[in-house]
């Protein structure tokens, strides 16, 4: 980022804590009012806007859980992410590979690779894994 595009980020997010604590110390609604929502009424309105604007509850749910889960050992967490860096002809035939529809995708890719690997590479006993 440049550091024009720095201080606009932190002017941003100095205005959205300003105003959050506005929010929530300071304002006061009306006693009797009809559109501002409060508690439960306030979740549930907004779940349901959320609901609308993602495409159902399925997709809120995914959205709200972050990343997807893989396997049925994890049905309600996240799958554990792996990072790693690849020499530049590693990298070039992953693409080509992928390219040619040998894998949907670079995760998919290292899946079935490190699942390959694992399958005539036993691990060692002594791991106890």
């Amino acid at each position: 980022m440049s550091t024009d595009t720095d201080q606009l980020a932190k002017s941003d997010q100095a205005l959205d804590e300003t105003a959050a604590q506005w929010a929530e110390e300071e304002m006061t609604l009306p006693a009797n009012s009809r559109t501002a929502l409060r508690g439960a009424d306030a979740a549930a309105h907004g779940r349901a806007a959320l609901e609308d604007a993602l495409g159902g509850t399925d997709a809120l749910e995914r959205a709200v859980r972050g990343r997807k889960t893989l396997g049925q050992q994890r049905p309600a967490g996240r799958s554990p992410k792996r990072q790693t860096t690849l020499p530049a002809d590693l990298d070039e035939y992953s693409r080509s590979y992928i390219a040619a529809g040998g894998a949907k995708d670079f995760s998919a890719l290292m899946r079935e690779a490190l699942t390959e690997f694992f399958d005539h590479h036993p691990v060692p006993t002594e791991h106890g894994v």
